[in-house]
């Protein structure tokens, strides 16, 4: 049984009783068909459509915005603690000079000084009273008459204005 020629894949072909079953050979192989030329097929480009294009220069002019506002948030939050320590320092400064005043306050001198330049307490002949006629008014100097759409526009130009100072 050496001598028989078996076509198999891994395994021999079996019959049900359990014996080898030998396949008969083809006198030649058959001729190899020539494999058919495949396309190099490309993986297709992303298109990029203006509409994308404009949503992004949107969405970066926005977080610029967005950037460029907490930078001014941070530099007038910084201001603001500046000026109150410089408004804690002038409150304390003024309270040191109020208690230096009216501790050199002395009527008695005062009173001294006044009879030695010749002053004298008024009496109620010296009392003048005065009568203003005409009604009282006030006058608003400017009105702001804008729409707003106007309002809205001044605001965005001054966004965008501050956005470019930020990276100059």
């Amino acid at each position: 049984m050496a001598d028989k020629q078996y076509d198999f894949y891994g395994s021999a072909a079996y019959d049900l009783r359990g014996t080898a079953v030998p396949k008969p050979r083809p006198a030649r192989l058959p001729e190899e068909k020539p494999l058919p030329q495949t396309k190099q097929v490309q993986k297709p480009r992303l298109a990029v459509t203006p509409l994308a294009v404009v949503g992004i220069v949107v969405v970066m002019a926005l977080l610029l915005m967005v950037v460029n506002s907490y930078v001014q948030l941070y530099v007038a939050r910084n201001r603001i603690g500046e000026l109150n320590r410089q408004l804690s320092a002038a409150n304390t400064a003024t309270e040191k000079l109020r208690s230096t005043y009216e501790s050199r306050i002395d009527l008695a001198q005062i009173e001294m000084r006044a009879k030695e330049l010749g002053m004298t307490q008024p009496s109620t002949r010296q009392t003048v009273y005065l009568n203003i006629v005409g009604a009282d008014h006030a006058e608003v100097l400017q009105v702001d008459r804008r729409s707003f759409l106007e309002k809205a526009w001044d605001a965005v130009s001054d966004g965008f204005n501050g956005v470019l100072e930020y990276f100059r």
